[in-house]
């Protein structure tokens, strides 16, 4: 009986061994594609210069400035944000924009991006000028091999109820690889 069980033991053995011999594995590759950060720089303020009380005064993204009425005064300048990012890449551009300018006392002189003459335009030094809505999302598809600089317009009215102050507000460019 002892030797029955010795040998019960050692055949279990080796088949159980035996079935490692036939083992089967397998293996992957681990890859990845580095890209270069994306970079949004500002390079110059959204400027409207002086305005009037009584006028609504725009400048657009080619920086045309026109005023509703009376003199254009002081000098004015579109808004300007340069935007790096990996060549061939698609990036997505979206503006958080502000419904008004304020004083540092809380006065409200109302900004808009929306009116008839396109108020941004993406300049990529490879294809040119684009423009668009900064209401609206803007794609870039293939980006080019150089810098894209995003230029920024709007429309100040200073028609109803606004006092004579310096207004402020941020307009925000955000870029996201998509």
């Amino acid at each position: 009986m002892k030797k029955t069980v010795k040998v019960l033991i050692a055949a279990v053995f080796a088949v159980g061994f035996g079935s490692l011999a036939n083992a089967q594995s397998a293996s992957i590759s681990a890859n990845a594609t580095v890209i270069s950060q994306l970079v949004v720089t500002n390079n110059a303020n959204l400027n409207f210069g002086t305005v009037v009380v009584g006028q609504t005064k725009s400048i657009d993204a080619y920086e045309t400035i026109a005023v509703s009425t009376g003199p254009t005064l002081g000098s004015a300048n579109r808004g300007r944000f340069v935007v790096r990012a990996q060549q061939g890449s698609n990036v997505q551009l979206t503006f958080v924009l502000p419904a008004d300018l304020r004083t540092a006392g809380g006065a409200i002189l109302p900004i808009s991006f929306d009116f008839d003459d396109q108020v941004a335009a993406v300049e990529d030094n490879d294809s040119g000028y684009t423009t668009f809505y900064p209401t609206d999302a803007y794609q870039i598809t293939g980006f080019g091999d150089s810098p894209v600089n995003v230029w920024i317009g709007g429309k100040v009215d200073a028609t109803t109820g606004v006092t004579a102050g310096t207004y402020t507000g941020t307009i925000t460019l955000s870029a996201t690889y998509n």
